[in-house]
């Protein structure tokens, strides 16, 4: 087994298990959008679809497609603010090759209006993708739009367009810097569970 694919497993095995543990124990008095009594803690699911692209001298101009899957947890900064910590990955397999892109960071999710499920998406902090002895690592931001609606009393199910921008990191083989200043970035589009 190749140590991408070990380090993959790994990986995902932190986030199931980051899942099971949140949703093992539901906190007390958790409910939806404006009830009263609705949890100041919350976690999201959300799977979809993303096209990456890299931006440098040597890169194609193709955008290549693929599933990712992300997993925040959070608590409310404020009746309009939630934060909270995520991680995810993207994949792509180009001919023989399995592509991978991690993120991990910060996000904030802001709600001009309370009681509307229509929600602003920001955040920041790292990303890096992986194909056999290709690597590049890079600080990252994120913007884009949310919408959600109550499904059950505590539960919450919506959808997301978001863009992760990275910029100035490096292409390295092995260890030999194939190119600098480079830039990537990855649209996701996704569908979300989230518990409060």
């Amino acid at each position: 087994m190749s140590r991408f694919l070990k380090h993959e497993l790994r990986f995902t095995s932190a986030l199931i298990l980051a899942f099971l543990l949140t949703a093992a124990g539901p906190l007390a008095g958790q409910g939806t959008r404006g009830d009263t009594e609705a949890s100041n803690y919350w976690w999201a699911l959300t799977v979809g679809a993303g096209s990456t692209r890299f931006t440098c001298d040597l890169c194609t101009p193709e955008r290549d497609a693929g599933p990712w899957a992300d997993l925040a947890i959070g608590a409310d900064a404020s009746e309009a603010v939630r934060v909270g910590v995520e991680g995810g990955f993207w994949t792509h397999r180009d001919g023989g090759t399995r592509e991978w892109v991690y993120r991990a960071g910060v996000v904030a999710h802001v709600y001009p209006r309370e009681e509307s499920g229509l929600h602003l998406i920001g955040g920041g902090g790292w990303t890096a993708y992986r194909a056999e002895d290709i690597r590049y690592d890079s600080g990252r931001i994120t913007v884009g739009l949310g919408w959600d609606f109550p499904l059950s009393p505590g539960w919450l199910v919506g959808n997301t367009v978001t863009l992760d921008a990275a910029s100035f990191g490096s292409i390295k083989n092995e260890r030999v810097t194939v190119d600098r200043d480079v830039g990537v970035s990855v649209l996701r589009l996704g569908v979300f569970i989230k518990r409060r």
